[in-house]
């Protein structure tokens, strides 16, 4: 679970805080007036993010293309794909 800190909080800590999140996998929600503005992550899960994103829009591309030429059950066989696609990744 994320760790919440202000972004004052962030200021005064930002090396401390990177070090965290990239030696031990921490995450944190950065907050201003109680409200999430930004997160930090570790580089490794935002490139997995994209690459889930990119592998996502493939295959609505994918089904874009053959969704005026198929039956109804195959469009709901490659939907399920693109759904077991981005949950196999996480």
């Amino acid at each position: 679970m994320a760790k919440r800190v202000s972004a004052m909080e962030v200021r005064k800590r930002f090396g401390e805080i990177m070090n965290e999140v990239s030696l031990r996998d921490d995450e944190y929600i950065i907050e201003r007036d109680g409200k999430p503005m930004a997160a930090v992550i570790p580089i490794w899960k935002l490139e997995q993010l994209e690459k889930m994103k990119k592998e996502f829009w493939k295959k609505i591309e994918e089904f874009r293309e053959i969704g005026s030429k198929t039956k109804r059950e195959e469009l709901e066989s490659v939907i399920n794909d693109a759904w077991k696609a981005t949950k196999s990744k996480q």
